[in-house]
């Protein structure tokens, strides 16, 4: 998971502390650091600017001349690129500046003409081609947005950043998402944490008669809620939601796609849109599919299905594979005007063995196999609506249709204090235990030498007093159990089988053998490039 600290202050205060503190702090809390990169390093004297004319260079077919207002002066700047235009706000490398890879910018000439800078690519910025638009693909980025000219463009277009990658085990699913990290954060250093805005200010007409849903396997997909938003303009995302996008990993796609994109990184929880009038009838249905189905999904290619895949289908056609994929049919483009937005609960086996039997692993699917709590499924659908609202890329049309027939619990159990204290090796009192899980949001209630515990249902993990063990060791802090020895007299010896094992080898050793140890599951075929007889591998 990676986790941009620029986006994390937002749910949490964290700009006071250091990322060296940062990263100790959450290790020893059990948030591993897998790495961290420090996006903006090496990069000096890159500037924003707007160009204020072209002209073809007198010499070179498919090359222009770009006059660049850098705010102070007015460069001259020779480019390839296709893509620049008069008003273009761009960012500028200028004479003297260094760029990722060692790439130093100088005055050149380029066919007589002279060059005063370089107009930069995202890749020239430090991004991977996998996360930038494809439209900036070995073209130079244009800003979608009001910048000052001649500002530091590190700083101008939100690049600047550390985004630390954390190890997620799979009993933690809900730490793939920033405001799971941002909980995590919040129990290590004991500050409080805000979750995202989700209130829609207005809403328009009503989602009765709009829309409709049905379950057919409400065993493999629990909980199913959508919401219809109108008038909706597709378009290229604002600057600040594709640079969270680019920098959790993410290509930005268009306005719609990415704020879906964005509420799944925020909440974990992925999320689908469909064109609404490519939903026959206006209703989707969620089903298994039938032997032999096939279906075109986004990344072009024809799938073949069986009985055991669940499907988002409408009352004509396959729409998606559930919780992996959808289909080309009811993609969001430029021409859609309404759209019906998906919020999902499905079983995780389900969605593993689907996955594994097409060969297919998405960043949805990696979340739903692992679970999810589908009891956050309202807050997602309406943050999505609330950021479509925000954008103005749409009027959202009250309601929710929520299929959710059978409600999931909390789990709740009892927890001994002793055995607790005994099994981490310290002395904590009751009262001390139920502070250090009230940062994980439990509610706790001590009662005598028990722990009354009602787990949040987004915590899977935590099912039985094992689980709460490790919990309040490592808010307790792993550093500050004291070192025992174990309370064992007891003494290792070899058994008899062991002794003669290890004559037998001592004496074939003597005689000059070697020992090797080779792997069971090779392939007999890997032994025919050094001609060995077949017969001695028997």
């Amino acid at each position: 998971m990676k986790v941009c600290l620029e986006w994390l202050n937002d749910l949490i205060a964290i700009k006071d502390i250091s990322l060296k503190t940062f990263e100790e702090r959450m290790i020893m809390s059990g948030s591993k650091v897998e790495v961290t990169e420090i996006l903006g390093k090496g990069i000096e004297n890159v500037v924003m600017g707007q160009i204020t004319a072209i002209e073809k260079h007198p010499n070179a077919d498919r090359l222009v001349i770009c006059q660049v207002n850098i705010g102070s002066e007015v460069c001259q700047i020779v480019t390839g690129a296709t893509n620049v235009f008069v008003g273009a706000t761009v960012p500028v490398a200028l004479v003297g500046a260094k760029l990722p890879g060692g790439k130093d910018i100088g005055k050149t000439q380029f066919k007589g003409v002279d060059s005063v800078g370089m107009l930069c690519s995202l890749d020239e910025l430090g991004f991977e081609d996998s996360v930038i638009p494809k439209k900036y693909i070995d073209n130079i980025f244009i800003v979608n947005g009001q910048v000052t000219l001649g500002e530091n463009a590190l700083i101008a277009l939100g690049i600047q950043d550390a985004v630390v990658e954390f190890e997620i085990t799979p009993n933690r699913p809900d730490c793939l998402s920033m405001i799971g990290m941002a909980r995590e954060t919040s129990a290590t250093f004991e500050r409080p944490f805000k979750y995202s805005e989700t209130t829609v200010s207005k809403e328009t007409g009503s989602i009765q008669g709009r829309a409709a849903v049905e379950v057919l396997n409400t065993d493999l997909c629990p909980r199913f809620a959508v919401r219809v938003v109108q008038n909706v303009v597709v378009q290229e995302s604002p600057l600040w939601l594709q640079m969270r996008l680019m920098k959790s990993g993410m290509r930005p796609i268009n306005n719609i796609v990415d704020i879906t994109n964005y509420v799944m990184l925020e909440y974990g929880q992925p999320i689908h849109a469909y064109d609404l009038k490519d939903i026959a009838g206006q209703k989707l249905i969620v089903r298994l599919a039938k032997d032999g189905e096939t279906l075109k999904t986004l990344d072009d290619k024809v799938r073949n299905l069986d009985s055991t895949m669940l499907l988002i289908t409408d009352a004509e056609k396959p729409l998606g594979i559930a919780g992996i994929m959808g289909g080309e049919a009811g993609e969001v483009n430029t021409s859609t005007t309404e759209i019906m937005i998906e919020v999902a609960n499905f079983n995780k086996s389900s969605i593993r063995e689907t996955s594994k039997r097409l060969g297919l692993r998405t960043e949805a699917s990696s979340r739903f196999e692992k679970g999810i709590d589908a009891n956050g499924i309202q807050e997602v659908v309406n943050r999505v609506c609330y950021l479509i609202e925000l954008l103005n890329a749409g009027q959202v049309v009250e309601g929710t249709i929520d299929n959710y027939p059978v409600v999931l619990p909390p789990v709740v159990f009892d927890a001994r204090i002793d055995k607790i204290n005994q099994l981490i090796g310290i002395s904590l009192s009751g009262e001390e235990m139920k502070q250090l899980l009230d940062r994980l949001q439990m509610k706790v209630t001590v009662n005598a030498e028990l722990l009354h515990i009602e787990a949040p249902t987004f915590r899977l993990d935590i099912l039985k007093e094992i689980d709460v063990v490790e919990e309040i060791a490592r808010l307790f802090g792993y550093d500050q159990i004291p070192a025992t020895l174990p309370k064992d007299d007891s003494w290792g010896a070899f058994t008899n089988s062991q002794i003669i094992e290890n004559v037998t080898k001592s004496v074939f050793i003597a005689e000059g053998f070697k020992e090797i140890c080779t792997y069971t599951f090779i392939s007999p075929r890997a032994f025919d490039r050094i001609a060995l007889p077949a017969e001695s591998l028997m």
